[in-house]
């Protein structure tokens, strides 16, 4: 079993370890949610040096964690992963191990956003790719067109709180 949770940029930084495709859509996929990212990798590629990252060219380091909410392990040695998963459970951080469903503490979902909808599908990290393939089809069938419904949904909402005194409990 698990809780999805929208996880806000407020919580903190994230730290992608690994510059290939993978760590790329992680970076794109932070980014899009408002995360400061910073990566550490030997090499990193151009797309995620582009992207207005801090990029650490270098090995990582289990003192890398320090200060970040979120830890993504990508790369392409099995070893990095795991010492880098290691590093994070010890922490107290939530890390995903992209080579390893046992050692991650959370999944990513495939996410559709439009303004501040934001629709999750997620298959317990069994498939992202069929994670993907629900998630455009759930995209498609609700259209464009949901952002502005949001927001008069939130403002309606601040009025009703603002006439009951405004606990949050609806």
């Amino acid at each position: 079993m698990s809780l999805m949770v929208e996880l806000r940029p407020e919580a903190g930084p994230a730290l992608v370890v690994g510059g290939g495709t993978v760590a790329e859509r992680k970076v794109r996929g932070l980014l899009e949610a408002g995360f400061r990212v910073t990566v550490v990798a030997p090499e990193i590629g151009e797309a995620i040096r582009a992207a207005g990252v801090e990029c650490r060219v270098r090995s990582f380091e289990a003192r890398d964690i320090a200060g970040h909410a979120i830890v993504f392990a990508c790369t392409d040695s099995r070893e990095v992963n795991h010492a880098v998963g290691e590093a994070a459970r010890a922490a107290g951080v939530l890390v995903v191990v992209a080579d390893s469903q046992e050692e991650s503490t959370f999944f990513t979902p495939a996410v559709h956003r439009d303004g501040d909808l934001v629709v999750a599908v997620s298959t317990g990290g069994a498939s992202p790719a069929l994670a993907r393939d629900i998630r455009d089809r759930i995209a498609a069938a609700l259209g464009d067109g949901w952002d502005e419904r949001v927001r008069v949904a939130r403002s309606e909402r601040q009025e009703r709180l603002a006439r009951a005194g405004g606990d949050g409990d609806e």
